[in-house]
C-alpha cells in the first residue's frame, strides 16, 4: 500500500484530502500539533465522515490512518521517508510553522534519494502559495539543497472547492473524529508545479494553465460565499443556507457570480455556459442545510479576505481589468468592514478601525488601495449612493 503524509488533520485534511487518498488505497499519516487529535487517530486508526446526500448523510469510514505530533520533527521526517506524496491543509497563516519540518524532509531526500522526486499538494487558499513556501525554505536549506528542491521537489498550488465546515454537535458526540462534508471530492492542482510524475490518484487532477482554476475558485466560489455571508450577517442570519434562501440575498449572489463569470470567460476564453453551470452548482451547494455552515465561519478573518488580491477586492479588480463593472461586489465591500463576530479578532480589529476612521481610510489600510485607483472611487461612490437610498 502506498504511503502519504498530510500536514493538518483538520476538517479539510480529514474530510477531503484524507478521503481522496483512502479511496486510492493510500496509508495516510497525519501531522498535527493537536495532541488530543493525534492520540485519537493513533488509537482508532480510522475516522468517520458523513457525506451530505440530499436530506441525509452517507456514513463512511476512512481507514489505514495514523498521526504524528507536528512538534516532533524527527518523527515527521521518519513518517515522510517512504511517502510518495505529501499534502498540506493547515491554513495559510500556519504554513510558516510547518516549513522547518518540510525543510528537514527535503534534506533527508537530498541525502538519501538524490535521483528521486516528491510532490507537495498545497491545499491552501492563497494565490502563488508555492512561491510563498519556496521563499520561506531559502533560509532553511543550503544552496545545494535548495537547488535540489527546485529540480526534484514539487510544490503544487491547488484549488479546494469542497466545503467542510465544523460538524454538528451530535456527530461529534458520537465520535470526536467525525467530519461532515459535502459530496464533492476533487482537488485541482497545478501541473506546472509537479516534479517528476504525480502518482495516479483518483480525483487529484493536474491542470495547466492553472491560473484559471485558482481564479475561478477565488473569484467565484470564495467571493460569492463571502457575499452571501456578509449580506446574511447584516440581516441577522446564523447559517449560510438561511442567507441563500433569502431571495434578495440570492439575487445579489447570482449577480455577483454573473460579474466574475463574464470576466473569467473573457479572460480565459472559457464558455460562459460552463461558468454559469458552475455558478448554479455553487448556489445549490450553499443551500445544503446538513452542512450547517455558519455566516460567522464563512465571513471570518475579513482582514485577510479584504486583501488587494483576495476574493472581494481581487475579484472586483479582475472584473474591471476585463471591462466588466462589478457593481454587486462593490456594494458588498463596505459590509465586510462592519462584519464583527465573537472569537474572530480579525473582524473585531477591522470593524473597530472602520467605525473610527471610515471607509476611505479602511480601503487604504486593509485593501492596499489608493485614491488614484478607479476601484477606490467606485467603492466610495457606491457606498454614498446606497446610504442615500
Amino acid at each position: 500500500m502506498s504511503k502519504a503524509v498530510i500536514f493538518g488533520a483538520g476538517n479539510i485534511g480529514r474530510g477531503l484530502v484524507g478521503r481522496i487518498l483512502f479511496e486510492s488505497d493510500y496509508n495516510v499519516t497525519f501531522v498535527d500539533v493537536n495532541e488530543k487529535l493525534v492520540k485519537l487517530l493513533n488509537t482508532s486508526k480510522a475516522y468517520p465522515i458523513y457525506v451530505t446526500m440530499g436530506n441525509e448523510y452517507d456514513h463512511r469510514i476512512i481507514k489505514n490512518v495514523n498521526a504524528v505530533d507536528g512538534n516532533d520533527v524527527t518523527s515527521v521526517v521518519e513518517a515522510a521517508k517512504d511517502a510518495s506524496i505529501i499534502a498540506t491543509a493547515v491554513g495559510v497563516n500556519a504554513l510558516k510553522y510547518i516549513v522547518p519540518a518540510i525543510s528537514e524532509i527535503i534534506k533527508q531526500r537530498y541525502r538519501d534519494d538524490k535521483e528521486g522526486y516528491l510532490n507537495f499538494i498545497l491545499c491552501e487558499n492563497m494565490i502563488d502559495v508555492h512561491l510563498y513556501v519556496r521563499q520561506m525554505l531559502k533560509d532553511k536549506l543550503t544552496e545545494k539543497e535548495y537547488a535540489f528542491s527546485e529540480e526534484h521537489i514539487g510544490f503544487c498550488q491547488s484549488s479546494i472547492g469542497c466545503m467542510v465546515p465544523a460538524p454538528p454537535k451530535e456527530l461529534i458526540e458520537q465520535n470526536a473524529l467525525s467530519v461532515a462534508v459535502e459530496d464533492y471530492n476533487k482537488i485541482y492542482t497545478d501541473k506546472e508545479g509537479v516534479r517528476g510524475e504525480l502518482p495516479e490518484i483518483t480525483n487529484i487532477i493536474a491542470y495547466s494553465p492553472f491560473s484559471f482554476y485558482i481564479n475561478r475558485k477565488l473569484y467565484m466560489h470564495n467571493m460569492s460565499h463571502c457575499v452571501c455571508a456578509y449580506l446574511g450577517f447584516h440581516k441577522g442570519y446564523t447559517y449560510i443556507w438561511e442567507s441563500i434562501l433569502d431571495q434578495e440575498i440570492r439575487n445579489k449572489v447570482e449577480r455577483a457570480l454573473e460579474e466574475t463569470s463574464s470576466a473569467l470567460s473573457l479572460n480565459y476564453g472559457v464558455e460562459i455556459k460552463k461558468l454559469n453551470e458552475h455558478a448554479e452548482d455553487l448556489i445549490k451547494r450553499y443551500a445544503n442545510k446538513l452542512l450547517s455552515d455558519t455566516v460567522a465561519r464563512v465571513g471570518a478573518d475579513p482582514k485577510r479576505k479584504l486583501g488587494k488580491n483576495d476574493r472581494l477586492i481581487g475579484a472586483a479588480r479582475f472584473c474591471l481589468d476585463n471591462s466588466i463593472m462589478p457593481s454587486t461586489i462593490i456594494d458588498t465591500i463596505p459590509l465586510a468592514f462592519s462584519f464583527n463576530v465573537e472569537n474572530d479578532p480579525s473582524s473585531q480589529e477591522v470593524s473597530s478601525f472602520f467605525s473610527e476612521h471610515g471607509l476611505a481610510e479602511s480601503l487604504k489600510i486593509y485593501c492596499q488601495l489608493n485614491e488614484t485607483e478607479p476601484l477606490f472611487g467606485k467603492i466610495i461612490a457606491a457606498d454614498k449612493k446606497n446610504k442615500r437610498e
